[in-house]
């Protein structure tokens, strides 16, 4: 079983994904996991919606903290490298800036973990270096 945690991105998991992922013959095991209740409080309507349909067709959902403070992002990206088998990024290899992409990116490589990195620009696919 494998198992893919991650924040919600558009650019990797459209709503429909987690349902046809669920009964791949591999099994992708799906978990949301989100820092806080009402993270997404300023996010568009759209983008809402899609997080609710991406935790109501999940396997499971996480919430890792009950108070809405800026740790709780830093905990819930160490928390998805630490229990992922397997990570995939929408990246641009930007290492240098200080954005919860590349901190997480920089934490798995450090676990030593297999990550897999799409440009978000050109869609290149690379497996970077420890």
């Amino acid at each position: 079983m494998r198992k893919l945690h991650g924040p919600l991105s558009t650019a990797i998991l459209p709503q429909h994904l987690p349902n046809r992922m669920k009964h791949i013959d591999f099994y992708i095991k799906i978990i949301v996991v989100v820092p806080f209740i009402g993270y997404d409080s300023k996010w568009p309507d759209q983008s809402k919606h899609r997080l609710k349909k991406l935790i109501q067709n999940a396997n499971d959902s996480i919430v890792i903290s009950h108070s809405a403070d800026v740790s709780s992002y830093k905990k819930r990206n160490y928390y998805m490298v630490d229990h992922a088998e397997y990570l995939i990024g929408v990246f641009d290899n930007q290492k240098k800036l200080r954005s919860g992409t590349a901190q997480t990116v920089n934490y798995a490589l450090h676990q030593g973990k297999v990550i897999t990195l799409i440009h978000p620009d050109t869609m290149e696919i690379t497996a970077p270096a420890p």
